[in-house]
């Protein structure tokens, strides 16, 4: 006699991608232990921050209330998770520029490069900073990799709003983490936020992926 079982789903279709690329924005070391983790809220979002960068996906997960999910070891804890919501909001920034998906992969893949020149050439840029510059018709990044070597390459854009300022430094690394949490996660579009040289750069599809990047002071 045949039998059938029924069953559903708990999460969404691209959990497992989500809970893969949250992996690298989960703190490595246990300075502060509940940042290993990511926020599994009750209204199926999930949240994760490394105190140097951040995520927030939307309507993900569909576990029925609040926890704490490790993206590396699948442990589930409780505890009291930072307020991301209020650290990442972007209600005073301002859009300056807009990717299309095909300009997303290209921009992934000018970061992932920078990122693995820095790294072969054993680059003296602390945490792989590179300065983006912004003018009224382009945007470029300039990266020095070492005192007598760097190069400036020009990224496409759908639109470009310039910001108030004309140069903002991060890390190659971080945005690359961004750029491909968004591209894995089939961001159609991508918008960039700015508030300030100093103040988080947001990255946000305004459906369903945001990442930040924070900037870097130089000296």
């Amino acid at each position: 006699m045949n039998k059938t079982f029924e069953f559903e789903f708990v999460h969404k279709d691209l959990y497992g991608v989500a809970i893969d690329v949250v992996k690298k924005f989960v703190a490595k070391e246990l300075t502060r232990p509940i940042l290993t983790y990511a926020l599994h809220d009750k209204n199926g979002d999930i949240l994760a921050t490394n105190s140097h960068k951040a995520i927030h996906i939307k309507d993900i997960h569909g576990f029925k209330e609040q926890c704490l999910v490790n993206p590396k070891t699948h442990m589930l804890a409780r505890g009291d998770f930072p307020d991301l919501y209020k650290v990442i909001g972007s209600d005073k920034h301002k859009k300056a520029i807009t990717l299309n998906k095909e300009q997303l992969k290209l921009w992934l893949q000018i970061f992932k490069s920078i990122n693995n020149t820095l790294k072969m050439m054993k680059s003296g840029t602390r945490n792989k900073a590179v300065k983006m510059i912004l003018s009224d018709d382009s945007v470029a990044i300039e990266v020095t990799v070492d005192d007598e070597n760097s190069f400036k390459t020009v990224l496409p854009t759908t639109e470009l709003i310039k910001p108030e300022f004309d140069k903002i430094t991060f890390s190659a690394e971080i945005m690359r983490d961004a750029l491909e949490a968004h591209f894995k996660l089939n961001s159609e579009q991508l918008n960039i936020y700015f508030n300030g040289q100093m103040r988080p750069i947001i990255l946000n599809d305004d459906v369903q992926v945001k990442t930040v990047v924070l900037p870097l002071r130089v000296y």
